[in-house]
């Protein structure tokens, strides 16, 4: 029975007050301190009271760089789960959080994607609340695919029931960490990848797919790890596809390493990884003859199209044959090839069957886009290399501030890159949507800013979107 209210007083609802789920994450500075003086913040946010917190763990970046030629590696993180009880909606509660991250200075690391970072405050869970928005998404996205997280939430919330999977903490992290033991099968060639995929298929598996010509590093793992995500399996391709070289000395130079690329993969879920031959590839031929390459389309027009005369053709060919031989359901490419995620995604188109997704650029701390050409560049080199990236974000700048006329983007960019180590081949703005050969004509509703250049010998491409994120969602 309900109880009476008293005559003259309004009925009051007491505030809903939940469990939250914080992970803290640093790099930068003295993390436990951070940590340590955060906490102590958040403690007094009006309707946050801090429950209980894990230890502090100590792992490596994920997505970040770990070290390479003249560069130190990026630190170790140190990362922990707080449980807090609160009476804030799920927007005000990280409204607090993003307030305590620009204190302890996150504003001024957000440009370089998985960088190192100061303080990182991720909203993890409230309550039972189930939350997709374009800013926000509860419980979080990536919870149950991160060991560095689920290792410090199983000591405060062990039995919590994950949405996805229907786990619990305790149980999700035993599986991941399994899982990552594991390392892929390899196979040696395409007639064998080809039996192993159908057999999954059968099976009513999922595929997503990864195509590389090995020297993998981080931008290549992050696509694999989000294709064993978005899939029942990730698979991998390493072939240094003669097709797509107009230059011998470059095709002889460019970094080989199947052994060491299987290795590499071991730790990011993929379960089967595969190597071959040109012949292996193309059985059907007669020895020595070169397959009959396929139409790469509009998008092969200009830029990498000019100065790399069919390259795209042997892009469009190679892939198309390994589409044949994996059949997947999704295909994983990295932004930092734009133009060749365009000439993919036609292709895909006229075939059907499979999904392009393309994925974000990885950058090092320094902003450098990760590329496998990077081990070939010299301390100097890669210093001078940076110009590329900061031109780009040069542009994005201008954009920022209403710039909508293409010539003048492209000024911007040619601008920031007069040194005379940095030999520029083209500095040009696209259409990403609309592909043309030359300069469109402007004011561009979407816009990617591009640029191809020669750095202590070493040929380098880049690139950055201006406006949204084209269609997809790119590093390797």
């Amino acid at each position: 029975m309900t109880a009476p209210v008293e005559a003259g007083r309004p009925r009051t609802e007491r505030p809903r007050r939940v469990v939250a789920a914080v992970a803290l994450g640093a790099n930068l500075g003295e993390p436990e301190r951070t940590f340590k003086r955060a906490l102590a913040r958040l403690e007094q946010v009006p309707g946050v009271t801090v429950l209980r917190r894990s230890q502090w763990h100590v792992t490596a970046p994920v997505g970040g760089p770990r070290g390479s030629a003249g560069q130190p590696a990026q630190p170790d993180f140190l990362n922990g789960v707080v449980l807090v009880e609160t009476t804030l909606g799920p927007r005000a509660l990280l409204a607090a959080l993003q307030e305590l991250e620009r204190h302890f200075g996150r504003d001024r690391e957000r440009e370089v994607h998985h960088g190192p970072r100061s303080l990182d405050l991720d909203l993890l869970y409230h309550g039972d609340d189930v939350v997709d928005e374009p800013d926000l998404t509860l419980p979080h996205p990536r919870l149950e695919e991160r060991v560095f997280v689920l290792a410090p939430l199983a000591e405060v919330a062990p039995q919590r029931v994950l949405s996805r999977s229907q786990q619990t903490v305790a149980e999700r992290l035993a599986a991941l960490s399994q899982a990552a033991a594991a390392a892929p099968l390899p196979l040696p060639d395409p007639a064998a990848a080809r039996a192993w995929c159908a057999a999954q298929r059968a099976a009513g598996k999922t595929l997503g797919f990864v195509p590389t010509m090995g020297a993998l590093h981080e931008g290549h793992l992050e696509l694999v790890r989000r294709a064993a995500r978005e899939n029942d399996f990730a698979v991998v391709s390493v072939f240094v596809n003669p097709l797509q070289f107009n230059d011998p000395r470059d095709l002889e130079r460019y970094p080989r390493d199947f052994e060491g690329d299987a290795r590499l993969l071991a730790g990011a879920r993929c379960a089967m990884v595969f190597t071959g031959t040109l012949a292996g590839f193309f059985p059907e031929l007669p020895a020595g003859q070169a397959p009959t390459s396929v139409d790469p389309g509009p998008a092969a027009e200009g830029l990498e199209g000019t100065f790399r005369p069919g390259h795209f053709a042997g892009v469009a060919t190679i892939v198309d044959r390994l589409f044949d031989v994996v059949q997947p359901h999704r295909a994983y490419f990295g932004q930092k090839d734009l133009q060749q995620t365009l000439v993919v995604r036609d292709l895909a188109a006229r075939r059907g069957g499979v999904e392009v997704v393309v994925c974000p650029t990885v950058r090092e701390p320094s902003g450098l886009a990760r590329s496998s050409r990077n081990t070939l560049l010299s301390p100097e080199a890669r210093e001078d290399a940076l110009l590329l990236s900061r031109a780009l974000f040069a542009a994005r700048e201008r954009w920022r501030a209403g710039e909508r006329d293409p010539a003048e983007l492209e000024r911007v960019l040619r601008g920031a890159l007069t040194s005379p180590a940095v030999r520029v081949e083209y500095a040009a703005v696209r259409d990403p949507e609309r592909w043309t050969a030359a300069t469109p004509p402007g004011p561009l509703q979407r816009a990617v800013a591009l640029v191809a250049a020669v750095v202590g010998g070493v040929r380098l491409i880049d690139n950055v979107v201006l406006s949204d994120e084209p269609t997809g969602d790119a590093g390797a």
